[in-house]
């Protein structure tokens, strides 16, 4: 009978380690690749140094900011023998904002890195790589955001206002006077937001700002400790206004439109299908590459009127609604209450009768769940970077013939992707999707075919 609590079940002494002198490193060190976070990778004497700045293929100097047991952590001081595809980063606040991390990497190198860090990533992870690579679906390079969230903050020192986004490495602010990633609109209001603020006594109750924008208007929503004083709240609907916005104030609680609710949607332009939805909502930021992601997903998934499919972590009918327009039925779920709400509303509205939204927690057993229960010849899953582990185990009785999995996170990918392949799966097309260029972000399709 084991003893708990007592000398017998105490594990034996373990010997002292013998302290090791600290890692020397040389004033200089190659480059060998880029790490999923869009960091320099060396080696020195066994040990991993991830370099941030630096290039596959550089020479450079460097600093040492952390070190590890198993690895180091530093950034490029200076380079020494740049790479071909180094390029001078436009932002004058890179390097100090932590909004982007790869301006230094010409725009078109970027998606192409990111590419092989997948490919990379699925080989060894979840070892498979697809048969088919096809063209990555690019973006331009500036002015792609159509929503962000910019914190906002008063100094002490003279009461200005501080309007920005995180540090690089920080949860503290910095001031960002320019920002080329932003759609216009939400640049002008940023710089506007900052114009306003400065005539105020008093804006310590507004913590930050959610800029959004639809096809034809768009919203500006202050999350806010309490209500501010109406001449500020006058102010800041003018500005929203100027920008054809609506004002919004979140208390924690409730989101509610100041003057008015604005009419945010906007409109897959092959399907014609029409997309609205709220402030709060999760929407894809990158208009350009969400029309070009939803166009590539319908000619991959080829719905016919013989289809039935299963849209899973559906948002407010993203995919669901344009695979509407072809499928002989579409059934879509989501975990967000507010969403299913939203994405109901849609289908009313996109006069789409074959189309059905239901709310379900998509990581318990959802075998009681009456939808579960029907067939799906196709499904398509976009989940969160956690992956979809646990509904794609409960999905096996299904038998699908096709699988469209959507990702954000190569890792996840690679352990589903590997379930998949258990289940009687190949990988048969792939593709990178550039939805955040200059930053170490990477997402991408992946079709899987039952033998």
């Amino acid at each position: 009978m084991k003893r708990k609590n007592s000398l017998f079940s105490r594990p034996a002494a373990k010997k002292p380690v013998k302290s090791r002198e600290p890692l020397a490193y040389p004033e200089t060190l190659e480059i060998e690749r880029l790490s999923h976070e869009g960091r320099g990778v060396a080696r020195h004497q066994g040990k991993t140094l991830f370099i941030s700045g630096a290039l596959p293929g550089e020479t450079v100097r460097f600093s040492i900011d952390t070190k590890h047991r198993r690895f180091d952590e530093g950034h490029c001081v200076e380079v020494i023998t740049p790479a071909n595809e180094r390029t001078d980063p436009v932002c004058p606040h890179y390097g100090v904002c932590g909004g982007c991390d790869l301006q230094h990497l010409a725009h078109d190198q970027q998606i192409n890195a990111k590419q092989e860090i997948v490919l990379e990533q699925l080989q060894r992870l979840g070892k498979f790589r697809p048969e088919q690579i096809e063209a990555p679906i690019t973006s331009p390079a500036w002015h792609y955001r159509r929503s962000a969230r910019i914190g906002v903050n008063q100094l002490l020192r003279d009461g200005s206002p501080l309007i920005g986004f995180r540090r690089r490495g920080s949860s503290k602010l910095t001031q960002i006077e320019h920002c080329p990633v932003l759609a216009p609109a939400l640049e002008q209001i940023m710089t506007g937001l900052r114009e306003v603020l400065a005539t105020a006594d008093q804006f310590k109750e507004i913590t930050h700002a959610e800029l959004t924008q639809g096809d034809t208007e768009g919203a500006l929503t202050l999350r806010v400790k309490k209500t501010p004083q109406p001449e500020l709240c006058v102010k800041l609907q003018q500005l929203a206004e100027s920008h054809n916005f609506k004002l919004y104030l979140d208390n924690g609680e409730q989101i509610r439109a100041y003057a008015g609710d604005a009419e945010l949607f906007y409109q897959h332009a092959a399907s014609g299908a029409e997309i609205h939805f709220k402030p709060g909502d999760f929407i894809q930021v990158n208009a350009s590459v969400n029309q070009q992601m939803i166009d590539r997903a319908l000619a991959w998934l080829t719905p016919s009127a013989e289809d039935s499919i299963l849209d899973l972590f559906s948002g407010v009918g993203n995919f669901t609604l344009p695979l509407a327009r072809q499928a002989g039925r579409v059934v879509g779920i989501e975990g967000v209450d507010e969403m299913v709400h939203r994405a109901r509303d849609n289908v009313q509205r996109n006069q789409q009768n074959n189309c059905e939204f239901f709310r379900a927690d998509l990581s318990k057993d959802l075998r009681a769940m009456a939808w579960y229960k029907q067939g799906f010849n196709k499904i398509l899953l976009d989940p969160p970077r956690t992956g979809a582990l646990e509904i794609i185990r409960q999905l096996q009785q299904h038998k699908a013939d096709t699988v469209l999995y959507v990702s954000c996170n190569p890792a996840a990918l690679a352990r589903d992707g590997a379930e998949l392949i258990r289940q009687g799966y190949r990988a048969s097309r792939f593709c990178v999707m550039d939805m955040f260029p200059h930053t170490s972000h990477v997402e991408s399709l992946a079709l899987f075919e039952r033998h």
